[in-house]
């Protein structure tokens, strides 16, 4: 059941917080955000039950790892029974209803390509009142939404909960008990270590040594988010461009460096460079779009869409407001 609840300043710097140290313990966050580490703890604990806010985590990359954007022409009216039927797939990651030249706008995540062409050959065949299908594998991700932050803390707060990353280490084949303890962390990224533990049916040493080592490597990534409409960017763009091979590279890069932008992907497709963002206003996301083709000549914009209404954020399901309700499992190895 949710309430009415809405986030007041502590709150906003608590997600900040945790945007930054997902599993930091509440007597760190207390101590930075100068309140009583019990205090955090419920007010996190309000948060989640109301939807305002969660922690999940993305599917663990593989070296095989096949991504892609998918857009849905559906017929008129559909759009949101189309979104909802591909809701409870693992491996449609992220969804959002959009006005602009498609009506859904799709994340696909697989573990390997043969799984990628299965979803997107099959799975979409059984889907009802499409009209068109087009798919843009990605090649690289240059940053994605869980880098992206509220901005509530002060330099020395954030230094403060910032922590070591480790040694990163190469991409490793996974095991089941890894895949377990990813799958348990999607549906709550502060799960204790035993219930973790009792998911991957393994001890609790065994996994915080397979967790570290996953978090280190960025093999499994845990995400802070929260309710849109609660961030002070209620507004949801995305930008299909068109950049030369030869400035794709700089171009995308220099995107990932302006605050609004929460995700840059470079794809196989007829737009090689898909951009999101996230603005206070409509008139924001166009005077960015000015500012942008402005500041890097070879990006050129040839397409935008703003959602407007999104159904699943990285595995979350979400209502109308963007409240999370719930959680698909996110094992993306499953057959579409």
């Amino acid at each position: 059941m949710q309430d009415h609840a809405e986030l007041d300043e502590v709150d906003l710097a608590l997600v900040n917080a945790l945007q930054i140290h997902p599993r930091a313990p509440w007597s760190l966050i207390g101590g930075v955000l100068g309140i009583d580490p019990v205090t955090a703890a419920r007010r996190w604990a309000r948060l989640e039950r109301t939807g305002l806010a969660w922690i999940s985590a993305y599917p663990p990359t593989t070296p095989a790892q096949a991504t892609a954007f998918v857009e849905l022409v559906c017929e008129p009216g559909r759009g949101v029974e189309v979104a909802r039927e591909l809701a409870d797939d693992p491996q449609a990651m992220t969804i959002d209803v959009t006005a602009g030249g498609r009506d859904v706008l799709v994340t696909v995540s697989t573990p390997d390509p043969q799984t990628l062409s299965s979803y997107l050959l099959e799975r979409m065949s059984r889907v009802g009142h499409l009209q068109q299908v087009r798919s843009h594998p990605a090649v690289r991700i240059y940053t994605e939404a869980s880098r992206w932050r509220l901005r509530a803390l002060d330099h020395d707060q954030v230094a403060r909960m910032a922590r070591d990353p480790g040694t990163t280490a190469g991409l490793v084949s996974l095991t089941e008990q890894d895949w377990a303890i990813a799958v348990a962390l999607a549906a709550d990224g502060r799960a204790p270590v035993a219930a973790l533990a009792e998911a991957a049916g393994t001890s609790t040493s065994t996994v915080r040594r397979r967790m570290a080592r996953m978090l280190a490597s960025r093999q499994l990534r845990l995400r802070c988010e929260l309710a849109r409409t609660q961030s002070g960017w209620p507004v949801y763009a995305w930008f299909f461009a068109r950049v030369p091979p030869a400035h794709l590279d700089d171009t995308a890069r220099a995107l990932a460096r302006i605050p609004e932008v929460r995700a840059v992907t470079s794809t196989a497709g007829p737009h090689n460079l898909i951009i999101a963002v996230w603005q206070r206003s409509l008139a924001d996301v166009q005077d960015l779009e000015t500012h942008m083709s402005r500041r890097l000549p070879n990006l050129d914009i040839v397409d935008r869409s703003i959602v407007v209404r999104p159904v699943k954020l990285v595995g979350r399901l979400l209502d109308e407001r963007g409240h999370a309700t719930g959680s698909v499992p996110l094992d993306t190895r499953r057959n579409p």
